[in-house]
């Protein structure tokens, strides 16, 4: 297994474990084969209409748990693959423009390269002009001067093709930079998102924690055989789940968001 595979994999279990907090991934809640037998009880010792809403409330804690399990999978998924989309956005937004940045810098450094014999050559006849001007030697000077004034205009267009391709480079590296600035701008847009997540998985994880201290409520009400409290019971263990699927949902809805903004980024990315 190579080192990359090793950190996918690390990547995806950190990502299951922290899409929500262990209590909201809590296990299913359903009655125990003695607790149903009881609560059969209950419903066949009361009212038409109550053990209507008993059977029919139980069926919905199950339903609804089942579909909360359902948003936990469709949440880790998108969850997984935004986090992933983003990692390779970032790779590619540093990428940007590379090979053209790495083309002109190499055509400066070569262009430089190049003139290095014209400029020592240069700088050799001025010293020699400046020497034969020291000794008075109005033949010699004039000669160099000649010959240096003649030089000159090769070292100003060498100097010129140097600064051209050094401006290329320059205007290319800034051109560069603010585009990279802005994509990174654009998932930057991604971090209060993910602070709204974090509240709604708190929120979902407070009611998902009602839920449970809920059960043990049930279980005891089922087992006095208490008519009124496992109904009362049943429908807030009805609402507790509905608000931790809302939560959820919310969070879907902030994960698509997400999904949106890297989809913009991911098109804006220069090929």
């Amino acid at each position: 297994m190579t080192m990359m595979t090793r950190l996918s994999m690390l990547l995806l279990i950190c990502i299951c474990l922290t899409v929500f907090p262990t209590s909201v991934l809590a296990a299913s809640f359903e009655l125990t084969p003695t607790a149903k037998n009881n609560f059969d009880k209950i419903v066949s010792s009361t009212t038409s209409a109550k053990a209507t809403t008993l059977n029919t409330r139980y069926s919905n804690v199950l339903e609804l748990q089942q579909q909360s399990i359902d948003w936990d999978k469709k949440i880790k998924d998108l969850h997984y693959t935004n986090e992933e989309t983003v990692i390779v956005l970032k790779k590619q937004i540093q990428r940007i423009d590379e090979d053209k940045i790495n083309k002109l810098q190499t055509q400066v450094t070569q262009t430089k390269e190049r003139y290095k014999t014209l400029f020592s050559a240069y700088e050799a006849l001025n010293l020699q002009k400046a020497a034969a001007k020291k000794l008075t030697n109005k033949e010699l000077y004039k000669l160099l001067q000649s010959q240096s004034e003649t030089m000159e205009i090769a070292v100003q267009l060498a100097r010129a093709d140097i600064r051209n391709k050094t401006d290329q480079l320059t205007s290319a590296k800034m051109v560069t930079a603010s585009t990279k600035k802005t994509l990174r701008g654009k998932l930057d847009e991604i971090t209060p998102l993910k602070v709204q997540i974090k509240a709604a998985k708190s929120s979902a994880s407070s009611y998902q924690k009602k839920f449970t201290a809920e059960t043990s409520t049930l279980k005891k009400s089922i087992k006095d055989g208490s008519v009124d409290p496992t109904l009362s019971s049943l429908g807030l263990l009805v609402t507790h789940i509905q608000r931790v699927i809302e939560y959820k949902q919310n969070v879907w809805t902030i994960e698509q968001k997400i999904a949106a903004i890297t989809q913009k980024v991911k098109v804006q990315i220069p090929s």
